[in-house]
């Protein structure tokens, strides 16, 4: 039985001049998806005019055969077999779909479909698609246009995953925008150009660099009774060495008078020309006179898509012990001091990529790691007996959670956020396995390391007030639930971003104390410098 659908629609028109209403459109869009006969009726009133549309009897798809490249193929479709409603937007859909997959992103981009109705027989349609792929293309050199050299040719094709003679793929030249983007040195300055010619697709990029590139520079004072003493911190950061997108990152920072920590960083993505990227880590610390750590990283990740990267890593972590210790200290101290060596696997998850400096917009990053591996105890015949009835070789884990995102609340408020979860485990935890918190990067208002604990839940939050597009002042507040022999903390406090044509001055002001302690003022951290881009 016909459906009939009726509506009114004011005959009147304003002064700007209203859409006319095209039933023709309404007619189009029956006979797509199989009422062929579809008509409509126009009655007129005083102040309206009534369409009136009879979709009448659905077709069906009588007999649906494929031809590729003159060639009869079997089904492509089961939802379009022979007795299926003649849905042809539906068929539509599915050869869009099918082109891109087996055509248009495997060296045929000019392929196309059509449609030929070969019969109506009573409400059964008889119908033959066409598929012509047409020229194979493959990729040719890409052309970077810039002022000059910003990346090596070679090494932008394989990060891409256009290198010459591969067959072209049309999503990965439109996903051309989007993949540049995860190189933080390099911009585009217009929409990508390309050209084809005897079988060849030739690229064209127009682009710029950017200046991200940082050397930071900062001096803590620190007060300690009646006394202030100096603290020191730098951070380097190269984001393109070589031209290959070689980011190398180094961190020196002496944060008392004895304890300092030294970290190094050499990535590549992209790496030897596959989608791998590989990583490799290494980190010395000093605390006090008690310890000295050493650890190092190799990994490899990899691109499952444009915002999600996996990666597994081999971790090895090596702490010695620099002195010995009398019984009044083993008595004293809950945690004991062990020299140990920890080889452990390491897996990451990471979505998107945080910011590396205050941007007045919107993000969402996600980071997890996780490690399993085996501690062994060394030297154990030296340690105190009350330290040493501990397995000698246990199963050491590892987790953090990071999730970090930021909303752009006006034209001139943002708001940070960062969530922080980690934990460690052993049957042999000791003093320097110990999470440590503490310093700018974490729990402001503390010095670095302040807090060694099992476990910790950490939210880091600014509300910051943009001057102009780039400088900023902003209200901080860190809260962190610690291992029960530390409780809650938490700090408060303000800072300053000043851009200038090549880096930012920074001034932060921060306060740290636990839940159920009165807030010292004498404790408070200062921190300035300048962070500078290039």
């Amino acid at each position: 039985m016909a459906q009939n659908y009726s509506f009114q629609k004011i005959r009147e028109e304003t002064a700007s001049g209203t859409k006319e209403f095209k039933p023709s459109v309404v007619i189009d869009s029956l006979q797509l998806i199989g009422f062929l006969s579809a008509n409509f009726e126009i009655s007129e009133t005083d102040s309206s005019t009534i369409y009136t549309f009879y979709p009448n009897e659905r077709y069906m798809w009588g007999g649906l055969s494929y031809r590729m490249n003159g060639v009869t193929e079997k089904r492509l479709f089961k939802e379009l077999e022979n007795g299926k409603y003649a849905n042809r937007l539906l068929l539509k859909k599915k050869l869009n779909q099918y082109l891109k997959e087996q055509a248009h992103n495997k060296g045929y981009p000019f392929a196309e479909a059509n449609l030929i109705i070969d019969s109506v027989i009573k409400n059964s349609v008889f119908a033959t698609v066409d598929i012509d792929f047409k020229n194979q293309i493959v990729y040719d050199s890409i052309e970077v246009v810039s002022e000059n050299e910003i990346v090596k040719v070679n090494y932008l094709q394989n990060f891409l995953n256009m290198p010459v003679g591969k067959l072209f793929n049309t999503s990965d030249y439109l996903n051309i925008p989007d993949k540049l983007k995860q190189l933080r040195f390099i911009k585009l300055t217009e929409p990508p150009l390309i050209e084809f010619s005897n079988g060849r697709s030739q690229i064209t990029l127009f682009v710029e660099k950017i200046k991200n590139s940082q050397l930071d520079a900062f001096i803590g004072l620190v007060p300690e009774g009646e006394s202030t003493y100096v603290t020191g911190q730098v951070d380097v950061s190269f984001q393109n060495l070589f031209r290959r997108a070689v980011n190398w990152q180094l961190n020196w920072q002496k944060y008392s008078a004895s304890s300092q920590f030294l970290y190094t960083q050499l990535s590549q993505k992209s790496a030897f020309k596959t989608p791998l990227g590989i990583n490799s880590q290494f980190g010395l610390l000093q605390e006090d006179s008690t310890f000295l750590q050493n650890s190092f990283e190799l990994g490899v990740f990899y691109p499952v898509t444009e915002s999600i990267t996996l990666g597994v890593s081999y971790k090895g972590i090596f702490n010695n012990l620099i002195r010995d210790f009398d019984s009044t200290e083993v008595s004293q101290n809950n945690d004991p001091f062990r020299s140990s060596r920890i080889n452990s696997a390491g897996f990451s998850v990471a979505y998107r990529q945080k910011e590396t400096y205050p941007v007045l917009k919107s993000n969402l990053y996600f980071i997890l790691n996780f490690d399993v591996g085996l501690k062994t105890l060394r030297n154990v015949e030296n340690l105190p007996e009350e330290w040493s009835n501990v397995p000698v070789r246990s199963t050491n884990y590892t987790g953090m959670i990071e999730l970090g995102s930021q909303q752009k609340l006006s034209k001139r408020f943002l708001l940070e956020e960062k969530l922080q979860m980690g934990i460690v485990e052993n049957e042999a935890l000791s003093h320097n396995d110990l999470l440590r918190l503490g310093g700018l990067q974490n729990l402001r208002g503390f010095d670095r390391n302040f807090f060694y604990t099992t476990y910790y839940a950490m939210l880091n939050l600014n509300y910051r007030y943009f001057l102009d597009n780039n400088s900023s002042f902003f209200l901080l507040t860190d809260l962190a639930q610690l291992d029960n022999s530390i409780g809650s903390v938490y700090a408060f406090g303000a800072g300053l971003d000043i851009k200038s044509k090549n880096g930012w001055f920074r001034l932060i002001y921060a306060i740290g104390s636990e839940i159920d302690e009165q807030i010292n003022f004498s404790t408070a951290k200062v921190h300035f410098g300048y962070i500078a881009v290039f």
